[in-house]
């Protein structure tokens, strides 16, 4: 890190050490640990930090990097943490957060099975997939329900969806273990992670996709991040993914801390960039401070470590998932409430809440491409607009290596392409 780092002031030579807060100097006791005491029945929280300004109105200037030295830093965390594992039976045990609403809700997204959307079996074959397709779209296709056109759309959009998994063996492979994990979630049994070191593990560049929703991606849009689909916003493939894009900065101080950034807005290995920040309610304290409730996420220039330092951990539910925790507030985890709302949760319920996000590297953005993307390309190059050829597009080179190398079988004959369109009917004549 250097002899200095911008905000930051190393410790006297002293008996004891010169901190600055916020401008103010103050002369400690050598023995200071970073925690402060803090009065009886305040549960954990904060400690060792003064307060700062903690609200969606404040001004600019409110959010800049306070003067908390680095060694101070790692001080309070460890001691808060390890505080907070001594108490935490009685303030924070999973179930205790009464989100009973919302709980069910993100269950019943959770509980979304692509096999029962397509009325097969998981474990069933490529050719009984196709069948039961081609019978669901046929049956509802919107043009033979005039009378509840809306229902019959929607139902077409989700066995659409489905199809799109489970016609492809990577994505229908990755959305099998991301069944495991639900499941083993469900039963509260868990991984050993032990030997995961998540700094070796995730990758420079990548996507976060919430565990159960495997064609959703957090992305940033303006200063907010949304939990968003390709049919929440129709947006063209890279358009999509460039906003989706993020990385960590990894931190020193502490084991697996560090800030997840977007990507585009710093270089690899460069310190800064725009930085996920949660809005905590109340500022940290001396005495200590606690929040019960959901922190608004937003993107900022402004690395406060108190509001923007997470700990990265492995999920303890599937492998390839990871969690990220708010370092000065242990038990408050980056959390995707539905249908599209980022925040750092006030009380975790292990089992309803979704924690866990599986870290997809950029560089393989290409394996999500639906076939509707892929044959974007040949379409326009055969013609644009104007009907093209289906010979001329079961013949495009570039259409034959997607399906050889994404969906695993040879380019599709005129058949399976008219059943496509048939359930693709917005976009295609």
């Amino acid at each position: 890190q250097g002899q200095q780092q911008q905000g930051l002031r190393r410790p006297s030579s002293g008996s004891g050490r010169q901190a600055a807060f916020g401008g103010v100097s103050a002369r400690m006791n050598p023995n200071y640990t970073g925690v402060l005491p803090r009065p009886a029945g305040i549960p954990p929280g904060f400690s060792g930090v003064l307060p700062a300004p903690n609200s969606k109105n404040d001004s600019d200037t409110q959010w800049q990097p306070t003067n908390l030295n680095p060694l101070l830093v790692k001080d309070a965390v460890m001691n808060l943490r390890k505080q907070y594992a001594q108490e935490k039976g009685p303030f924070l045990s999973p179930g205790d957060a009464s989100r009973d609403s919302e709980a069910a809700d993100s269950k019943a997204q959770e509980d979304m099975d692509y096999y029962q959307v397509l009325e097969v079996e998981k474990g069933t074959d490529e050719a009984s997939i196709k069948k039961s397709y081609r019978k669901l779209v046929l049956l509802w296709h919107p043009d033979k329900h005039p009378t509840d056109y809306e229902e019959a759309d929607e139902k077409i959009r989700s066995i659409n969806n489905a199809y799109e998994i489970l016609a492809n063996p990577l994505k229908r492979a990755g959305y099998d273990q991301m069944l495991e994990a639900i499941e083993r979630k469900k039963k509260g049994m868990r991984l050993d992670t032990s030997l995961i070191q998540p700094r070796m593990s995730i990758p420079k560049e990548f996507m976060l996709c919430p565990l159960g929703h495997p064609e959703k991606f957090v992305r940033a849009v303006g200063t907010e991040l949304r939990v968003q689909s390709r049919d929440d916003v129709r947006l063209p493939f890279r358009e999509f993914f460039s906003a989706a894009k993020f990385s960590l900065w990894w931190l020193p101080e502490v084991n697996n801390m560090c800030r997840l950034r977007t990507a585009d807005s710093a270089g690899q290995g460069i310190e800064g960039g725009t930085v996920l920040n949660f809005l905590m309610e109340g500022a940290p304290t001396s005495g200590g401070q606690f929040c019960t409730k959901d922190a608004d996420v937003v993107l900022r220039k402004n690395e406060d470590p108190r509001y923007s330092n997470v700990i990265a951990t492995a999920s303890p539910f599937s492998p390839g998932a990871f969690r990220f925790e708010g370092a000065f507030w242990p038990g408050h985890y980056l959390s995707y409430r539905t249908p599209s709302t980022i925040c750092v949760a006030g009380l975790v319920d292990e089992i309803s809440d979704i924690t866990d996000f599986y870290l997809v590297d950029y560089g393989a953005a290409y394996k999500t491409m639906t076939v509707d993307e892929a044959l974007l390309g040949p379409v326009l190059a055969h013609g644009g607009g104007d009907y093209v050829k289906l010979s001329d597009l079961r013949a495009d080179q570039s259409l034959r290596m997607f399906f050889q190398n994404m969906m695993g079988c040879s380019v599709w004959n005129n058949r399976e392409f008219e059943l496509f369109f048939e359930g693709h009917y917005e976009q295609w004549d």
